[in-house]
């Protein structure tokens, strides 16, 4: 498929400005996605199932899928697509360079012009090609529950001064309920989400406006799931945000958007079990290696019970 919307500038074009200017490739493309600065005001992402494997495929196919959609509903939160090539084996996305945000620049203007752009993808309409594929979340397997348990343990060991067997315990009785938390998260409204909502997955343009971009993981969900994904990924990198003076952007621009009202308690509710659920099954990946400050942040809100 090829859809052409902007006559100043093309994948033809930009692929023949590259072969002059090749150091132009930009770092930070994930799963193997080559990501390219065109002339300072675009950017070519190149994808081919080849060299990054079936599964990670599928999922800039589902990207590409969701920019063809949006294509014929404008929204201001998303990048503008100059044009899109996609078939069984490659696929290119041309779009519009915007400015990349900053962390300094973090205040309570941004926070709400992020939460505003969050809500306007949670009250969207959810495309039948990703409605008929949602389930629910499932259990955890028993083995999938010894494998996050016994990865946990091992990031934990790595600091015996830090956390003794109280904290073994303490997470051994997280894997005993976690599927008691999952099936009670499962009960909150399916909305649609980005799926991989943090910072460096925004955007600004000129006029200040939020864009979200990479939407490889975008799916329907927990609202929950990309709020606790957002403010888990800020407490990583040190930054521990007012959640609750954060989530109240996102409560007025809901009500504006769509009249549904959400409120902090519940939306805390959820986001704590969705911390615990991803926490538990994922970043015990991530923390090797890591200081002990950190470790214990993430361990400890992943294993604080909701009130």
């Amino acid at each position: 498929m090829n859809k052409s919307m902007n006559k100043s500038m093309n994948i033809g074009k930009a692929e023949a400005y590259l072969k002059n200017y090749k150091e132009k490739e930009l770092k930070g493309g994930k799963s193997g996605a080559a990501v390219y600065d065109i002339e300072g005001s675009f950017v070519l992402k190149h994808v081919q199932r080849e060299k990054i494997g079936s599964e990670a495929f599928e999922a800039y196919r589902r990207e590409a899928m969701w920019y063809q959609y949006v294509a014929q509903i404008p929204r201001r939160f998303l990048p503008e697509v100059y044009e899109l090539q996609s078939n069984d084996e490659e696929i290119k996305i041309l779009m519009k360079k915007y400015q990349v945000l900053s962390r300094e620049g973090m205040d309570a203007d941004l926070l709400r012009k992020i939460m505003e752009a969050l809500a306007g993808v949670h009250t969207m309409e959810v495309p039948t090609f990703l409605r008929k594929d949602w389930q629910k979340p499932k259990p955890l397997t028993e083995e999938q529950i010894a494998a996050a348990t016994e990865g946990w343990l091992s990031v934990l060991q790595e600091h015996p001064d830090a956390f003794g067997e109280g904290d073994m315990n303490a997470l051994r009785e997280l894997a005993a309920k976690i599927n008691e938390i999952i099936l009670w998260h499962a009960s909150e409204e399916p909305v649609l989400n980005h799926g991989d909502f943090h910072w460096d997955n925004m955007l600004q343009n000129e006029q200040g406006d939020i864009l979200i971009c990479d939407w490889q993981g975008v799916s329907v969900g927990q609202a929950s799931g990309d709020l606790s994904f957002f403010f888990s990924r800020l407490r990583g990198d040190g930054i521990t945000l007012n959640e609750k003076e954060t989530v109240s952007f996102y409560e007025q621009a809901v009500k504006e958007l769509s009249g549904r009202i959400v409120t902090w308690e519940t939306i805390n509710d959820h986001m704590h079990a969705a911390n615990q659920i991803t926490s538990f099954m994922f970043w015990h990946q991530y923390l090797h290696n890591s200081a002990k400050e950190r470790v214990q942040e993430i361990y400890g809100k992943m294993v604080t019970a909701m009130t």
